[in-house]
């Protein structure tokens, strides 16, 4: 499991400007091609640009980063820690794309099969209501289809070190996913009257 007080210790300041680079140089890069595309070719061309900016920004340009090969697809493995993958998002911070062997299997583990002490993040963008700009870049920890945590890069890169995803607090002997219903206010005014209903 990977927090996301881990996550931003191990981006940093310094790596959440990095990564606002790659994605917004990737951005202006298909720009200034200055060609029309559909949604999902505009999608595709941006990804190419963030995967050749990362690998130099990265990979050649960061202490503890390499490059992993990921069914046709890139992955970048921060500090041995974190597996990050570059990708367009929605509005719901959830990934834009149709759902590969690959994407699936990350999705119900947080992690993929060979590296599960590597907790799987995107890295992405979401595009204002028009979808002629770049709203949020985000990092994001997905697991089993609902959002654990993520984190706004440029929050971040302003020096936001402490983490501000809203966590569910845990009640001693609950699951994760149970949560002891609380006694409503009703109920204990009628048991204080007598009318133990």
């Amino acid at each position: 499991m990977l927090s996301e007080a881990e996550a931003r210790k191990i981006v940093g300041v310094a790596g959440a400007e990095r990564l606002i680079e790659i994605v917004e140089g990737a951005w202006q890069d298909h720009l200034d091609e200055g060609r029309r595309r559909g949604l999902r070719a505009r999608a595709s061309i941006v990804w190419e640009y963030m995967i050749r900016r990362a690998d130099e920004a990265l990979v050649e340009g960061m202490e503890g980063v390499r490059r992993t090969e990921l069914q046709g697809s890139a992955g970048y493995v921060l500090r041995e820690r974190m597996l990050l993958r570059f990708k367009k998002h929605s509005s719901a911070l959830t990934p834009r794309n149709y759902p590969t062997r690959t994407q699936v299997r990350l999705d119900g583990q947080g992690f993929l099969d060979g590296m599960p002490q590597l907790a799987h993040v995107t890295c992405g963008y979401v595009l204002d209501k028009v979808e002629a700009g770049i709203e949020k870049i985000v990092l994001v920890r997905k697991v089993a289809g609902q959002i654990e945590w993520f984190i706004d890069l440029r929050e971040l890169a302003a020096g936001v070190l402490a983490p501000v995803t809203p966590i569910l607090p845990s009640l001693p002997g609950s699951g994760a996913a149970e949560i002891a219903a609380l006694p409503s206010i009703a109920r204990v005014a009628r048991e204080e009257d007598g009318d133990g209903r």
